[in-house]
């Protein structure tokens, strides 16, 4: 049996976590976009199906946006797997929907990376409000480089940045720079999205690519049981070898 967790502020967080962007359509999937939130985001048992075949392989969390039907299927998972683990983050919008995640019990909350590259006040106050709720205080981020070093330059309330990062270096920016970051900043945990760039990548070579960097932990859109299973079993093969 591999490890299936890392640890954030003494908090158990999965090292693969299922990621929910192909179940909201979000924009980098393309044309498959729409289909894929039709099915999903308003379906908790057809992400349920997902998540469960994901858990099968050792994911042991989902990286919940509080839309749709997405935390009511994040409830089922937990409702029958007692080591089930809610990360989430803030919704981009007015209301920040901090409170639902609270409510159900998440461990750490990113907030919104349209929020945090803005670097205004409200992710300063939002920042606050999950440390408030006794919560761990996440960073997610479309532009990583200058985000991350906004945040260490002002001493910002987090323990973790949500970034995207891959072998193609899409959606990262300068790719070398930003793994010069990663990997030269210890103090913090970096967790990584958009690992298989949108479905260009495969699996196997996406994760040994993670497994050369300082990433914690992985999030994975996933939207067939089968891709599920493969993703998760072969990121975890490629996280870590350790043993339990």
């Amino acid at each position: 049996m591999f490890k299936i967790f890392c640890k954030i502020d003494d908090i158990n967080i999965p090292l693969v976590s299922t990621g929910t962007s192909p179940f909201i359509g979000a924009g980098q999937f393309g044309s498959k976009a729409f289909e894929w939130r039709t099915r999903f985001l308003n379906n908790p048992m057809a992400m349920f199906e997902i998540l469960e075949a994901s858990y099968g392989e050792g994911a042991r969390g989902i990286e919940v946006m509080p839309s749709g039907k997405i935390v009511e299927a994040a409830q089922m998972m937990c409702e029958k797997y007692n080591d089930y683990v809610i990360t989430g983050s803030t919704y981009p919008g007015k209301n920040s929907g901090i409170d639902i995640l609270v409510e159900i019990g998440t461990k750490l909350i990113f907030v919104h990376g349209m929020v945090s590259d803005n670097k205004g006040r409200k992710l300063f106050d939002l920042l606050d409000e999950i440390s408030s709720n006794g919560i761990i205080p996440g960073i997610a981020t479309h532009d990583p480089i200058p985000t991350i070093k906004y945040c260490l330059e002002n001493s910002l309330n987090v323990k973790a940045f949500l970034v995207p990062f891959n072998a193609y270096g899409s959606f990262m920016g300068d790719k070398i720079k930003l793994e010069e970051i990663v990997d030269n900043t210890t103090n913090f945990d970096f967790i990584g999205m958009k690992t298989l760039a949108a479905g260009e990548i495969r699996p196997d070579l996406a994760f040994q690519y993670i497994s050369n960097h300082n990433i914690s932990a992985v999030t994975i859109g996933m939207v067939t049981p089968q891709q599920a299973q493969e993703s998760t079993k072969i990121a975890l093969k490629s996280l870590t070898s350790e043993k339990l």
